[in-house]
């Protein structure tokens, strides 16, 4: 909320006259947020950078937290959480990585970042700009930059617009990661939505890793084991058996932990059948039926060829810069990834995925039609707990 109104108005301008600014300029300025950090982004012509980069630091030191703007934007963000709270997939989300982490941990909350609803509707203007003050400050970030232009002229060109931005004199706030998340416990938590065609399961399991780590090789064996079209999970649950649009696995890149996710929406009479077959070729994946030749061919030869597409763009060398910088890679890291992925083995890919993965510690959200699905999951032989729909409050 704090960040969508960071661009609706400041001390010196009205929304109506940055909107107006940024369109004579052809200057974008946006925001975002990961469960790390907190962006604020300018694209901008380079004969217009000098006026785009005072517009830009007006709204990035400067936001009012209008009044009005505030009710604005606080019901627009409400009805992202109804339309939340209509949707399977993000139900799952919303539902599952509070469970996973721990509702006291920082990533512990709706991945979307929209938050609690209750939470949502008593932040006041003060409570923004208390926020907007202490994390968002100069002794906190750092500047990218990718474009035709040097270091001496940018560093000049920022020093003109953001060389006077003063720390405060509070001290810098630090996010704990200092709290114990939940005992792993392969469970499933369903989450009952009366006259649901479909099921969304997703399951998921704190990793002993961080997205810091080289998990290069990790990632590798995921790809075939979920995280491709062309993975085993996909091809069984859609290809084989016609239950599912698509299922995918994720090895997660947050900075202190990196969860392991799998995800299927599959038809409803099928979700007990579903969850067989999931947990039947991960187990025997990290056994007897490990990486084979073809499966590795195709994953080295789709990663080494599809590095140079990866940096076509300013935005995507901007993420690549942004990826070395944040996770302590070396500057030269992308342009090792190539040797590195063809020194790898079958039973490289084998050995890491079977030190990290285990399917008896995976969490298991499912929303779908209790009536439907409830006996078809007891099957399973796991704990079954039934949990009603969230709704607005």
């Amino acid at each position: 909320l704090m960040l969508s109104l960071m661009s609706e108005g400041t001390t010196s301008r009205t929304s109506i006259q940055i909107a107006e600014e940024s369109e004579r300029l052809g200057a974008g300025i946006g925001t975002g947020a990961s469960l790390d950090r907190t962006s604020v982004t300018l694209n901008a012509l380079s004969p217009n950078l000098a006026a785009s980069l005072d517009l830009f630091s007006d709204i990035v030191r400067n936001p009012k937290f209008e009044a009005s703007e505030v009710e604005r934007l606080r019901g627009q963000q409400l009805a992202r959480i109804a339309s939340e709270l209509n949707n399977p997939n993000a139900i799952a989300s919303r539902t599952l990585w509070p469970l996973v982490f721990g509702t006291n941990h920082p990533y512990g909350v709706p991945p979307s970042g929209t938050g609690d609803a209750g939470v949502v509707k008593s932040l006041t203007r003060e409570q923004l700009a208390a926020f907007h003050g202490n994390w968002l400050r100069p002794d906190n970030g750092r500047f990218f930059v990718v474009g035709d232009t040097t270091l001496a002229q940018i560093t000049s060109a920022l020093e003109a617009s953001f060389g006077n931005w003063k720390a405060p004199a509070s001290a810098l706030p630090k996010k704990s990661f200092n709290v114990s998340s939940p005992k792993a416990k392969s469970r499933i938590v369903l989450v009952d939505r009366p006259k649901s065609p479909q099921s969304v399961i997703s399951g998921a399991a704190l990793l002993d890793a961080k997205g810091r780590d080289d998990l290069v090789v990790l990632r590798a064996a995921n790809e075939v084991l979920g995280g491709s079209f062309l993975s085993r999970f996909n091809m069984n649950l859609r290809e084989t058996k016609g239950w599912s649009y698509g299922v995918r696995s994720t090895v997660l890149n947050y900075l202190e932990s990196a969860p392991f996710n799998v995800n299927a929406p599959v038809q409803s009479d099928k979700t007990g059948d579903s969850m067989k077959e999931l947990l039947t070729d991960m187990k025997a994946f990290l056994s007897t039926s490990g990486v084979s030749a073809a499966e590795l061919e195709r994953t080295i030869n789709g990663n080494v060829r599809g590095l140079p597409g990866r940096f076509e763009t300013s935005g995507a060398v901007m993420g690549g810069l942004q990826t070395i910088v944040n996770y302590g890679r070396s500057d030269d890291y992308y342009e090792t990834l190539a040797a590195k992925y063809q020194s790898f083995t079958a039973s490289d890919l084998d050995s890491s995925a079977r030190a990290k993965l285990d399917p008896s510690k995976l969490l298991w959200v499912i929303v779908g039609d209790a009536s439907v699905v409830k006996a078809q999951l007891e099957s399973l032989g796991l704990p079954v707990e039934v949990v009603p729909a969230p709704v607005m409050k």
